[in-house]
């Protein structure tokens, strides 16, 4: 049995800071947090964690670091998950033609950063990565749909993205306008129809959180911007 298995969720979370950083003491704040291992002495020494630990704990804890955090494993692992739940949320359909596009950006390879960064605050705080992946999957649709709006000949005409043509260059303007709000409109769909043994309340709140960040005071805002200031000198303020 792993160490941190036996602690409360909310203990467990604080090891997995301690195990990514290592850091001695989880109430010292380092200004450069270096990845490395370290004992679990530096973590049985806490007051934090003695409540929870046992003899037989303590003796396995004083005689094993714990290991590197692996961070290329970590991520190709969660973007594995993430493209199958993003494959399964818009399987191809009639009418053809719009969920060719929308598949077309959204399966295109992608670190999925956005998505992967959703799922690791959550298990930080000890939460499972299945109640996540909705939202997860949201957030990848979402950050999708601006880039192939972004890509657009209104906007930035770009005509390669991720090493592909862009969804215009491949399935005409009218269609990659119409694939974008297509995957805008799933994400929300998908948080509401998806997410299970979450309260209503959470849910609504980060449906409004998500649509606020993505409005006109969010990624809109941002590109309305762009688009107003381009070929022009922008301070750090109008930035801000």
């Amino acid at each position: 049995m792993a160490f941190s298995s036996t602690l409360p969720s909310c203990h467990t979370s604080t090891l997995l800071k301690i195990h990514i950083n290592g850091y001695k003491n989880p109430t010292r704040v380092h200004p450069k947090p270096v990845l490395r291992k370290i004992r679990a002495t530096h973590v049985v020494n806490s007051s934090l964690f003695q409540p929870f630990l046992t003899e037989e704990l303590l003796n396995k804890a004083m005689n094993n670091p714990l290991p590197r955090f692996q961070f290329e494993e970590y991520m190709a692992l969660k973007a594995k998950t993430v493209n199958k739940a993003l494959e399964d949320a818009v399987p191809l359909q009639n009418p053809l033609k719009i969920h060719e596009a929308m598949r077309y950006s959204l399966l295109a390879s992608g670190k999925r950063v956005r998505p992967i960064l959703c799922i690791a605050s959550y298990e930080l705080v000890g939460g499972d990565e299945s109640l996540t992946l909705p939202i997860s999957c949201a957030i990848e649709m979402i950050h999708t749909m601006s880039l192939i709006h972004d890509d657009l000949p209104c906007m930035d005409n770009d005509d390669l993205r991720r090493g592909k043509p862009t969804n215009h260059k491949a399935f005409g303007e009218e269609t990659a306008f119409l694939a974008g709000d297509a995957l805008l409109s799933l994400a929300f769909q998908h948080i509401a129809a998806k997410t299970a043994k979450v309260s209503s309340d959470r849910v609504i709140q980060a449906i409004a959180e998500l649509g606020s960040a993505v409005g006109s005071e969010g990624l809109v805002a941002g590109q309305v911007v762009d688009l107003c200031c381009e070929g022009k000198q922008v301070s750090l303020s109008e930035l801000e």
